[in-house]
């Protein structure tokens, strides 16, 4: 079935339409390897596209003939309003794919203009850093999200605006509810797809998972190194950069026994989430994945933890599992990182996104269900360079894995443009998949005797909660 969608997607069939303008925002790394992806299989007048980025970048030229315009733009604070409607207005679409540009802002601008939207993370504006803002808990994706939630309620009915939809967060929201689908069917309980928020909640407590971890290793190598200074990473690196320093953060679940050490509860909410007074890449814990194994990953701040945990709490509050990602990047961002903490989490000057440069590896990236009947369920892609680059030339494996499960979102806001504010749980996870799975190689189910306490430190005395195996502090690294 995969290999028969596969051959429908890449002779280039057309999975939506749209009449009206479209304006890519932002054509960095994600930004290449979306566009192509969009023009492949959207039908739209190449006339009514147009690409904004506050540099030229010279990978645009091959488009330049085509009708398709490209403004050199910084949109600030003081400016988005004005650039915006000389290039949208109602029923066009905003894709974006850019830093520093307000989420509240950008969010309530198409929400009032009735204009499609699309992102893959919450953005701050570059002049309120994180220095401006003493309070961490102020600096938390769920207070990201609380805050463009209340401001969205009003807009019921309007443009359908989709935040935070790229790979983590957005596919591996589809990932988890087809992992829970599995895990009931293997256990003995088969169901069919819950309708609604409270039954995928009951789904997960009947499995009996009490944490899933975002576990993600990617193994890409560079032919080309990282120079001293430079910081390389296989997306953003300004992006990495940013929810690097950010508190680390993670969904809090009923089975945890005490407040994370060095950490805090959100109390106003729904106070499903936790923060630790440390940044993310100063925060590691023990992970797994089928082909890399153990590994160590950095806890980083990502929008998953908070949306997930509180998806897959029941209404009587007694059950939600942990949720959190582990990432451990490329070994070329590894220490791009490491030098970044010697340099007190200042952004390097020169960056890099490795693409041509990479001569092998895979980006292992999926949900890690644990707790369960049958221990450990790690489900997602295992995406390597080599299909990478045939499914959309001159990119990597995890650009590839964004911007599939993007185009997934983008065509199922084609479908229903009038859903007002979504996030990735509001949409049916088999949409989704059905148009990604091409483009994320293989997609494996792998079950394990995996768990936090099997490889544990003999050299150092640490304590654990031996009768709270799934503890979260069973699977920090001290």
């Amino acid at each position: 079935m995969k290999l028969m969608a596969a051959q429908r997607l890449f002779q280039g069939q057309k999975l939506g339409y749209h009449e009206g303008r479209i304006l890519f925002l932002g054509f960095g790394g994600v930004g290449q390897t979306m566009f192509p992806l969009f023009l492949r299989h959207i039908d739209c007048d190449l006339n009514k596209i147009t690409v904004l980025d506050k540099v030229k970048r010279p990978e645009f030229e091959s488009y330049a003939k085509t009708g398709i315009r490209y403004v050199v733009q910084d949109i600030v604070q003081n400016n988005m309003d004005q650039v915006l409607s000389s290039l949208l207005s109602e029923n066009d679409f905003l894709i974006n794919l850019s830093l520093n540009i307000d989420a509240e802002a950008i969010v309530k601008w198409c929400l009032t203009h009735n204009v499609l939207y699309i992102d893959t993370s919450l953005e701050r504006w570059k002049t309120d850093p994180d220095e401006l803002t003493p309070d961490l808990g102020e600096r938390t994706l769920y207070t990201a999200h609380q805050k463009l939630r209340a401001l969205a309620a009003p807009y019921e009915g309007h443009a359908t605006c989709i935040v935070t939809h790229g790979a983590n967060p957005g596919l591996v929201t589809h990932l988890t509810k087809a992992a829970l689908l599995k895990l009931a069917n293997d256990c003995g309980s088969p169901v069919a797809p819950p309708l609604n928020q409270e039954g995928w909640a009951l789904l997960a407590q009947s499995t009996g998972t009490k944490v899933i971890q975002i576990a993600e290793r990617d193994t890409q190598i560079l032919k080309r190194p990282k120079m001293v200074h430079e910081f390389v990473n296989t997306w953003s690196c300004e992006g990495f950069w940013a929810e690097g320093r950010a508190p680390a953060e993670l969904g809090w679940g009923t089975h945890e026994h005490t407040i994370p050490e060095g950490g805090a509860i959100h109390k106003e909410g729904p106070g499903n989430a936790a923060y630790i007074k440390k940044p993310g890449v100063s925060t590691l814990v023990k992970s797994w994945v089928p082909r890399g194994g153990n590994y160590n990953g950095f806890l980083i701040q990502h929008s998953e933890s908070i949306t997930i945990s509180e998806y897959l709490t029941t209404a009587d509050g007694s059950y939600r599992p942990t949720v959190y990602y582990a990432y451990q990047p490329c070994d070329a961002a590894l220490a791009s990182v490491h030098e970044m903490r010697g340099q007190n989490l200042w952004m390097h000057k020169k960056t890099r996104i490795a693409k041509n440069s990479i001569v092998s590896g895979i980006d292992e990236l999926g949900v890690l269900l644990l707790g369960h009947k049958k221990n450990a369920l790690w489900f997602g892609s295992q995406l390597d360079i080599v299909e990478a680059r045939d499914l959309v030339p001159g990119q990597n494996a995890t650009t590839v894995q964004v911007c599939a499960a993007m185009l997934g979102a983008i065509v199922w806001a084609l479908e229903n443009p009038s859903e007002g504010y979504v996030e990735p749980e509001d949409i049916p996870h088999d949409f989704v998949l059905d148009i990604a799975m091409p483009y994320l190689g293989p997609v494996v189910a792998h079950y394990s005797d995996w768990n936090p306490l099997q490889y544990r430190d003999q050299l150092y005395d640490q304590e654990y909660d031996e009768e709270n195996l799934w503890s979260f502090e069973n699977f920090r690294i001290c």
